[in-house]
């Protein structure tokens, strides 16, 4: 009769010890796929190339010409100098024109082709700085040039 116990005892021990086997799997899959999101790469700003012009009644035209594309509402262009600074938005007001690529006229996305125009209302005389910028990053940077006549 002792070796029937015996017999019991082993097969109990072999699903004990399966069970913290499977537990100890468990426990390390879930440590391990906290810590995965770690190594993730981040997400990475937009990178453009972008031309800009101005005129003498004060309109700065910001032309795309190459990179990333960026959604419209997520930029924000700061005309500044050294007494005063302006933000515009793109909220369909006269101060801030899109012209989305002529080969997609219903995009709402800068995008090679396309082209803001901000008009400030008064003439800029030189010297001061436009930026354009995302929620994230300044994705460009310049100043206006003083006009020659």
């Amino acid at each position: 009769m002792q070796q029937k116990n015996i017999s019991r005892n082993k097969a109990v021990s072999e699903v004990v010890g399966e069970m913290l086997m499977i537990g100890i799997v468990l426990v390390l899959a879930a440590v391990l796929t906290s810590q995965l999101s770690n190594y993730l790469p981040s997400e990475r700003s937009p990178t453009v190339t972008i031309m800009m012009s101005n005129d003498t009644s004060g309109n700065v035209t910001l032309w795309h010409k190459g990179g990333d594309w960026v959604k419209v509402n997520d930029l924000k262009v700061i005309v500044s100098n050294q007494t005063y600074q302006s933000n515009y938005t793109y909220t369909g007001t006269h101060n801030f024109t899109f012209v989305p690529d002529p080969a997609e006229p219903q995009s709402q996305v800068f995008d090679l082709g396309g082209n803001i125009t901000v008009s400030t209302g008064a003439p800029l005389y030189g010297n001061e700085k436009v930026v354009i910028a995302t929620e994230r990053a300044v994705i460009f940077s310049g100043v206006v040039s003083e006009e020659q006549p």
